[in-house]
């Protein structure tokens, strides 16, 4: 069990919620569930269908918790916005989770903090904004965040093979302000594209987040 100690401290309200369910529901098919109850709730009511159909099996209480989730997470994002700083709460949480579990489907550890800080002040211009940046394997698109840290105003390009990073990509650039797109699919053969997402992209219009699937014909 992931306990509080285990985590940071600004995901310990959140990891307390999110393991109310543990007994319940698998906690891999959980987060992913939390992910797209999120990205519905930034799509502007263009995906009521799905939020409908993720959230059949949770009850009133359930998704009460879910909805204080989502407020734990808007809290960082909204600090972090404050201090103009990065955060990514939930790649974070999903390596502490992949750490205390022995289940295949957790299988993803990200690119530190200090290392993608790093990396993005070699190849990111402050000077320049405006360019299109393709990021090939984007896991929780910490490398988008760092290098959007150094300069505001470039449209990224991202694509994971698993849908989870794609998701967390995709909330996390919306969160950030940050205008692009997200693309689940294989990016080694260009091919086997599961789902896209559109991020932000009338920001300047509404001044919110925005994420709008687009589905494969």
């Amino acid at each position: 069990m992931l306990k509080n100690r285990e985590i940071p401290s600004e995901l310990k309200n959140f990891n307390s919620l999110f393991l109310a369910f543990r007994y319940k529901y698998d906690l891999y098919r959980l987060f992913d569930d939390l992910l797209t109850i999120v990205i519905c709730c930034l799509a502007r009511q263009t995906e009521e269908e799905l939020y409908l159909e993720t959230v059949k099996k949770y009850t009133r209480e359930e998704l009460n918790t879910f909805a204080a989730l989502m407020g734990e997470l808007f809290i960082i994002y909204g600090e972090a916005k404050i201090t103009r700083r990065w955060s990514d709460p939930l790649g974070t949480y999903y390596e502490c989770l992949a750490s205390n579990t022995k289940k295949s489907s957790f299988g993803q550890f990200f690119t530190p903090k200090s290392i993608c800080d790093m990396m993005a002040n070699f190849v990111t211009d402050p000077k320049q904004f405006g360019k299109k940046i393709n990021e090939p394997c984007s896991g929780s698109g910490r490398m988008i965040l760092a290098s959007n840290q150094i300069t505001q105003g470039n449209y990224f390009y991202a694509q994971d093979l698993d849908p989870i990073c794609c998701k967390m990509t995709a909330i996390n650039m919306a969160m950030h302000e940050i205008r692009g797109e997200v693309h689940n699919m294989d990016t080694l053969r260009m091919s086997n594209l599961r789902m896209s997402y559109s991020i932000n992209f009338d920001f300047y219009k509404h001044k919110t987040p925005l994420i709008l699937l687009k589905r494969p014909n």
